[in-house]
């Protein structure tokens, strides 16, 4: 017999592959019960309703996220060195997992206003602020070029959110070297430009 906490990750489990396949409207309660193995008198002893434990998964699945940027920022060498690391960490991740990143921007409007606003609030100071923060720091040192880097983040989740469909995975080939070419492409362009010494507006003398 599972202990109460058991029980509860076993819900949040089963509901996080449910939400991503069915999403916030198409999964009801009595569905998950069944899934799980629960009465809904069960479901509803460790979460009121649908939304409490939307906000439950969305939650722990930013904390974990949280863990795998504090990790890579301990351990990178560089701004690319420390993005990469993040991104390598979340997509290790089972795609259920990866794929609730996507899921709550898309349905974070279904939530009450009030719920919405933690959420958003969260998601904001969990994940965004501490990507943008990173880029930030990349362009104070002089590693990259000046930029916005509040919109650089959303140029490089832009890239990163398409793997996060579990349907369209099998067409995207590798995740891995997707992954690469990404790094690849956001940080040639975002790299500050590097200077021969030559480059000082006069010709090299013969």
């Amino acid at each position: 017999m599972m202990t109460a906490q058991a029980t509860r990750d076993h819900i949040l489990e089963e509901a996080t592959r449910l939400f991503v396949a069915e999403g916030y409207v198409g999964l009801s309660m009595r569905q998950l019960a069944e899934r799980v193995g629960v009465s809904k008198a069960g479901l509803y002893y460790h979460f009121k309703d649908k939304e409490s434990l939307f906000l439950a998964i969305l939650t722990e699945n930013l904390l974990e996220i949280e863990k795998i940027i504090q990790q890579a920022r301990a351990a990178g060498s560089s701004t690319q060195d420390t993005i990469e690391r993040i991104f390598r960490g979340i997509f290790a991740r089972a795609p259920e997992q990866q794929a609730i990143i996507r899921l709550a921007s898309q349905e974070a409007g279904r939530l009450r206003p009030e719920a919405r606003q933690a959420f958003r609030q969260l998601y904001h100071e969990k994940f965004l602020l501490q990507i943008r923060d990173i880029l930030q720091e990349g362009i104070d040192a002089g590693e990259l070029r000046a930029m916005d880097a509040g919109q650089a983040v959303w140029i490089l989740l832009g890239m990163m959110y398409p793997y996060f469909y579990p349907s369209h995975r099998a067409e995207m080939g590798d995740p891995q070297a997707a992954l690469a070419m990404m790094i690849t492409i956001f940080f040639e362009g975002a790299n500050a430009p590097v200077h021969s010494p030559h480059e000082n507006g006069k010709a090299d003398p013969c």
